[in-house]
């Protein structure tokens, strides 16, 4: 993982401030939410919100998620609590992100959460 996002670093592809951050994230997930994140979806997920932030601070905008995806997430029962997670996820960065990625970022977080929890 810290090799992943070290290379996106030094390839130019996300800046320092957001490779420090994104480590971070990572110990934060594995120990404070207990999700693991030392597997492919993990990686996936992790570098998609390394770019996310990047595109974001450079004013790119994506596509936003499919709405039935988007409604199934925000109906769950764990959506509180991947609301939080979310959260503290992003307060490091000084980045507002744009609201077509925070559903993707929820999207993978969900994901990942169910998958922790099989």
């Amino acid at each position: 993982m810290e090799e992943r996002l070290n290379l996106l670093c030094d390839a130019g592809l996300i800046d320092r401030d957001i490779c420090d951050g994104m480590l971070g994230v990572v110990i934060q997930l594995e120990t404070e939410w207990s999700i693991p994140l030392r597997n492919e979806q993990g990686e996936m997920a992790i570098t998609h919100m390394a770019n996310a932030l990047m595109r974001s601070r450079r004013g790119e905008e994506i596509g936003p998620l499919d709405d039935e995806l988007l409604e199934e997430i925000v109906n769950s029962q764990v959506y509180t609590q991947l609301l939080q997670i979310h959260r503290a996820m992003l307060s490091p960065f000084d980045v507002t992100l744009h609201p077509n990625e925070e559903g993707y970022l929820l999207a993978n977080l969900f994901s990942l959460w169910m998958a922790s929890k099989e």
